[in-house]
């Protein structure tokens, strides 16, 4: 019989089956799923500015990301009921734009649900049109079958002209 290791990991395997794969903590520190997605960004953003293209691209967004907002507060700084009044405004105008699209859009609705309710109604009446056409094929082809029996002589004595059992059978020679 083998001596007993202390740490001996194919007794560790047999008594927990399931645990093969933890790992024992050696202290490290843990990383939680958001900390190293930001890392990841971070390094990726990292890896994309070592193109210089990418870096000249970078520096200028963000002069012009500056400026437009540096010109925005200082226009704020120097009238802000102004500002706050325009911006009212524009928000109004806005709103009085999406009001008449709103409209224009309900209009176009109504419209197109009376053309479907007329389309309906025009389907309708083809469906019956083609049904009564139908039958007047029908009789149109009962008296030509009449008309061909007649020509050829034989007797037609029916009173039902729809059921063939009572025609009577040309005599075979």
């Amino acid at each position: 019989m083998e001596p007993r290791q202390e740490h001996d990991p194919k007794v560790e395997q047999t008594a927990n089956p399931n645990r093969q794969f933890d790992q024992l903590d050696g202290g490290s520190p843990k990383i939680s799923v958001v900390t190293g997605m930001l890392l990841g960004a971070l390094v990726g953003g990292l890896l994309a500015l070592l193109s210089s293209s990418n870096r000249e691209q970078t520096k200028q967004s963000l002069s012009n990301a500056k400026s437009s907002v540096g010109g925005l507060v200082n226009e704020v700084k120097q009238d802000p009921a102004g500002k706050a009044s325009q911006v009212i405004e524009q928000v109004k105008s806005a709103s009085t734009k999406i009001q008449e699209v709103s409209t224009d859009v309900q209009n176009v609705y109504e419209k197109v649900v009376g053309e479907v309710d007329t389309v309906k109604e025009d389907v309708t009446k083809i469906v019956e049109t083609a049904q009564e056409a139908k039958s007047d094929l029908q009789d149109i082809g009962e008296k030509v079958v009449e008309a061909k029996d007649t020509a050829l002589g034989q007797d037609t004595t029916t009173t039902d002209s729809s059921s063939d059992s009572n025609k009577q059978t040309p005599p075979t020679t």
